[in-house]
């Protein structure tokens, strides 16, 4: 269900077929989520890419990915998203509720790497307080050996993740 009528597995045509086509491929159907993209197929196509590249991550940044992305879902109240990384976690990377919900209120629990962990820390500062970031901030995570090209990919993919959540929720998509 959503405000807006994407573009239906069965309708699909051009750019839209392929993509899904690739996405069945992938997970079997298509989910909610990503349908709403196919009222702007060139987004599709582009969204589609960014997943591509992050599943072709190893396990570990695969892991990292997942969580940043449930937490930033979890800041903007995305059930979708929540839902769907939240179960990725849970099913693919050994996860409990309990260490989810710890997470949520303590993301420094997270079961990352120090780098991974300062480099998760510093995405969701950037998505609730961006103005509160500082040269102390980078100097941190340069200090764990981070680049400033990793710093800056890691705020635009938390910025990015908040967009999509913002749209699956404005335009109420469900599973």
């Amino acid at each position: 269900m959503s405000l807006l009528h994407a573009v239906e597995e069965n309708s699909a045509t051009g750019v839209v077929k392929e993509v899904y086509d690739e996405v069945r491929m992938m997970f079997g159907s298509v989910p909610e989520g990503l349908k709403l993209w196919s009222l702007n197929p060139e987004a599709l196509q582009h969204h589609w890419e960014e997943i591509k590249k992050s599943l072709a991550k190893d396990v570990e940044t695969q892991k990292f990915d997942t969580i940043l992305r449930y937490l930033v879902s979890e800041i903007e109240g995305c059930e979708f998203c929540v839902g769907f990384n939240g179960g990725l976690l849970l099913n693919m990377f050994g996860m409990t509720q309990d260490g989810l919900a710890m997470m949520v209120k303590e993301p420094q629990t997270a079961p990352l790497s120090e780098k991974q962990k300062g480099l998760l820390l510093f995405a969701l500062k950037v998505v609730k307080e961006s103005k509160k970031v500082n040269a102390k901030d980078i100097e941190q995570l340069k200090a764990l050996g981070i680049t400033e090209n990793e710093i800056f990919d890691v705020a635009h993919s938390a910025t990015n993740l908040l967009v999509s959540d913002m749209l699956l929720n404005a335009f109420k998509v469900e599973n």
